[in-house]
């Protein structure tokens, strides 16, 4: 049976002291070092001050909190009990509050059972389903159709004569597929996908594009992964002798006819994803033209007309199914799910964990009304009514203007889980590093000496940092770093910004080996 789970090799966050001081030890230490403490202590809101007068950020709102773990007082507080746009750093909460519901060994499912001559596909909401990223890590490594092949053998092998019909149940999630307060600008980027409860592919378009052999004026050659004779492509793209590519896509809301525009003058090395629409059906369609290809009629249709067969469809609401026969089971673990979503931000994880939140504890129809609610509790029953109140969660990645969290909720929130020892390793091992993830291009030209995990988040207007700092024996500080009203041309410099000050954090934590730490 097909399985996309992937367990990539990650090194482990450093560990925390293994021995802990006597509360007779911790006092002497504390008396005797008192001083030099608080000096460093001071010197680290001097410099964390300095970066920011010096930074080029015209009149951008920043809040800060800094604050070593088991301590009481922050190091650094400024306006951090202000709410902020906080961009990605959204799916710190929202990752954390899966972790927290769902369980570090939860595993999502993605099942098709034969009932009779029918085929049913249940959806679990995950949102790794052939994600390419996913896949290329599979052994052996899979392409898009390769596995649509190995779905539809595991389907023809027990339908040989061929079936009446293949129903996709998404219940799981509701039908919103899309938030109501994303910029519409942004709905055929690649970065706001549709959310549902079978997604497939990234729910994405991968258009691949190459000049004409014709040369210039003609139209470039397109090809198109997950590819389907039920996915219209119109090219209005030319192909150019000089520049660059301009070539972009469109889509029709409510279908999956997509035109291509601007200018190709070589072959990309990356394809130009897409947002693609109503993903439960689409994968419907893409598993019916497989199956047709190997002989196996659906809805008494051996081959691919000019419209999907009719029989192919989603679930009613109250529709009741039988459970039928498993002939194939897709499985992906919590941890590459976090993974994806915190290492490299995809916004499609953080919202299919809210949704999925939500559906576990309502047991109705994940949504983000219910994910919102669901999270807001879990702040509360961890951090506190404050935290709640202060918190407006309305999606799950952070894409939303309208999220609101301050500095200090946000650093209340990571040291809860990194003080967690059944979920301390699933969350930090799922925080960008340098060189890796978002943080690829980050720290370039920082010496840092101590391990630095966190999420980075961008969005007009907003730049946000929040990570955690971890010495070798084991001292750990967390911080937010959150920035809004940043003006047009200024986000480069208020990124900057940022790493200076954990810089900061960085050089000030090496200066308290040998100091006493707060917690024992």
């Amino acid at each position: 049976m097909p399985d996309t789970t992937t367990r990539p090799a990650r090194a482990p966050a450093r560990a925390r002291a293994a021995t802990p001081l006597t509360f007779a030890h911790l006092a002497l230490a504390a008396l005797v070092l008192l001083a030099p403490t608080v000096g460093i202590a001071q010197s680290l809101a001097v410099r964390v001050q300095r970066v920011i007068d010096a930074a080029d950020i015209g009149n951008a709102r920043v809040g800060i909190c800094i604050r070593e773990v088991g301590a009481s007082a922050p190091l650094v507080f400024l306006d951090a009990d202000s709410g902020y746009i906080p961009a990605s750093n959204m799916k710190l909460l929202t990752s954390g509050a899966a972790l927290r519901i769902l369980g570090p060994d939860f595993v999502f499912r993605t099942e098709i059972a034969i009932d009779s001559d029918r085929v049913i596909v249940r959806g679990s909401g995950d949102p790794a389903l052939a994600d390419p990223e996913v896949l290329r890590n599979t052994e052996p490594r899979m392409t898009v159709q390769d596995f649509l092949d190995t779905l539809a053998a595991a389907v023809a092998e027990r339908t040989p004569d061929g079936c009446s019909e293949i129903l996709i149940d998404d219940r799981v999630f509701d039908r919103e597929f899309v938030h109501p307060t994303w910029d519409p600008d942004d709905l055929n980027k690649r970065y706001a996908p549709e959310v549902a409860g079978l997604n497939f592919h990234g729910n994405l378009l991968a258009i691949f594009a190459s000049p004409s052999p014709q040369g210039p004026g003609n139209p470039p050659r397109l090809a198109i992964q997950p590819s389907s004779t039920w996915i219209g492509i119109e090219n209005r793209a030319r192909t150019v002798s000089k520049n660059n590519n301009t070539y972009w896509a469109s889509r029709d809301p409510k279908s999956n006819q997509f035109r291509v525009f601007g200018d190709v003058r070589s072959t990309a090395p990356l394809p130009l994803n897409t947002p693609t629409h109503d993903n439960p059906l689409l994968f419907g369609h893409l598993l019916t033209e497989r199956l047709m290809s190997k002989g196996i009629a659906v809805g008494g249709a051996s081959h691919p007309g000019l419209n999907p067969p009719a029989v192919v469809r989603v679930a009613g609401p109250d529709e009741s199914l039988p459970d039928g026969t498993l002939c194939a089971v897709v499985t992906t673990p919590l941890q590459e799910i976090l993974n994806r979503c915190n290492t490299d931000s995809v916004n499609l994880y953080a919202e299919a964990l809210l949704k999925r939140i939500g559906y576990e504890v309502t047991r109705e129809a994940g949504s983000w009304a219910n994910g919102a609610s669901v999270l807001r509790m879990t702040l509360e029953e961890q951090l506190g009514p404050d935290a709640a109140i202060s918190t407006i969660v309305v999606d799950g990645s952070g894409l939303s203007h309208s999220n609101l969290v301050t500095p200090r909720t946000l650093v209340d929130w990571i040291e809860s889980l990194a003080t967690d020892p059944e979920l301390r390793d699933p969350f930090l091992l799922s925080l960008a590093t340098p060189g890796r993830g978002t943080f690829t291009r980050r720290f370039r030209d920082s010496d840092l000496q101590n391990h630095v995990a966190g999420k980075s988040g961008v969005l007009t207007g907003v730049r946000s940092l929040s990570g955690i700092v971890i010495a070798p024996n084991g001292r750990e500080i967390i911080f937010s770093v959150l920035v809004n009203d940043v003006p047009s041309g200024k986000g480069p410099n208020t990124t900057r910004m940022a790493e200076r000050i954990v810089e900061q954090i960085d050089s000030y934590l090496s200066q308290l080996v040998g100091t006493a730490q707060y917690g024992g």
